[in-house]
């Protein structure tokens, strides 16, 4: 791990990082799985955790035949997910919400950086209160290619205003890790369902166990 250098701005991942949706997921891909009757969804769903709509119906195919509707099933668990969310609300990662208004009030500039589809960020945002937090929020329906490529994280810079090599991004998965050191970016990891590798490793600039650990050099 590298040296923390002074960060101008920070920019979050979403899933996995400040909601602690992996879990709910999971039980929205199990359950059109077993609608279906496909078998090892949980290997699948791990192949697609930080990657966008795109890869992941392409990583459905893969598993399961280019016959395969990727698209219907990402769609299908989708709508489960936003039931869920409106009948028991998305569960939180620890210390979100207070590194959010700690951050604030330090006066970072935060940019959300999501993998996830404009409307469904917008709608768990909104629901959360967490909207007013960011300055700028870009999506993986917005970039030409998702993560582990470095555009997203590129744009989220671009429109803050601020060079890649003076921001630091906070990430739970390898592919979010990658994005964000080939755009230029210093980056966190907070393991969620996955855990780093020595090449991986040896690109952050912090492991950390949770969300408040960044009060230690933020």
């Amino acid at each position: 791990m590298t040296e923390t250098p002074f960060f101008h701005a920070v920019v979050f991942d979403m899933d996995g990082v400040l909601l602690d949706s992996e879990t709910v997921y999971d039980i929205c891909w199990r359950k059109e799985a077993g609608r279906l009757g496909l078998p090892d969804i949980d290997s699948v769903h791990r192949q697609c955790l930080g990657r966008g709509e795109e890869e992941s119906i392409q990583l459905l195919k893969a598993a399961y035949g280019a016959a395969f509707d990727g698209k219907a099933f990402w769609d299908a668990t989708d709508r489960y997910c936003a039931q869920i969310e409106q009948e028991q609300g998305m569960p939180l990662k620890p210390f979100a919400r207070e590194i959010l208004t700690y951050l604030r009030n330090v006066h970072y500039p935060l940019a959300l950086a999501s993998s996830t589809g404009r409307a469904t960020v917008q709608r768990q945002l909104g629901l959360l209160g967490f909207d007013v937090f960011f300055d700028a929020i870009i999506c993986g329906d917005e970039v030409a290619h998702a993560k582990p490529a470095p555009d997203i994280y590129r744009k989220a810079c671009e429109l803050l205003g601020a060079e890649p090599r003076h921001c630091i991004a906070i990430e739970d998965s390898p592919n979010g890790v990658l994005s964000a050191h080939r755009a230029g970016l210093s980056c966190v990891m907070i393991p969620d369902r996955l855990q780093p590798d020595e090449k991986i490793k040896s690109i952050l600039t912090h492991l950390c166990t949770s969300l408040d650990d960044l009060k230690q050099f933020l």
